[in-house]
């Protein structure tokens, strides 16, 4: 496995770990939030897990609305898989579970990382369905 790969990899798990503190808790710093979207690539896409097509634009005010909206929540990563990698991209998959004081959900995801111009990966492309 690349370094790349295995960046990548890290970043997934590190992202979900700002995500979970951001709807987790209704307190979250603003500095988590910062965090989470400076790992976004400019032309940044995502399709939705209702097919909705999202920019990286859209992405500041959906999370700004989601701070604290589900307490304790916390996320579980698995089946993690390199499906592609090059020098500069890398194709994971994932399962993505949710858990929360109200409910749960499940979603498998597939995740583009590309290179920035410093050579770090940035999500570039986020297809999430239903699972």
């Amino acid at each position: 496995m690349t370094d790349f790969s295995s960046t990548s990899l890290r970043l997934t798990l590190d992202a979900h770990a700002l995500i979970e503190q951001w709807i987790g808790q209704p307190d979250a710093p603003d500095g988590v939030l910062a965090e989470l979207l400076s790992g976004f690539a400019p032309g940044f896409t995502m399709i939705t897990t209702d097919g909705q097509r999202l920019t990286g634009d859209a992405l500041p005010a959906l999370f700004a609305g989601l701070r604290g909206a589900r307490p304790g929540l916390k996320i579980d990563i698995d089946e993690m898989a390199v499906r592609h990698a090059d020098a500069a991209s890398v194709l994971l998959s994932y399962r993505e579970r949710h858990v929360w004081h109200d409910g749960a959900t499940q979603r498998r995801a597939t995740v583009l990382f590309t290179a920035a111009a410093d050579g770090r990966p940035l999500w570039a492309h986020l297809h999430e369905t239903w699972a």
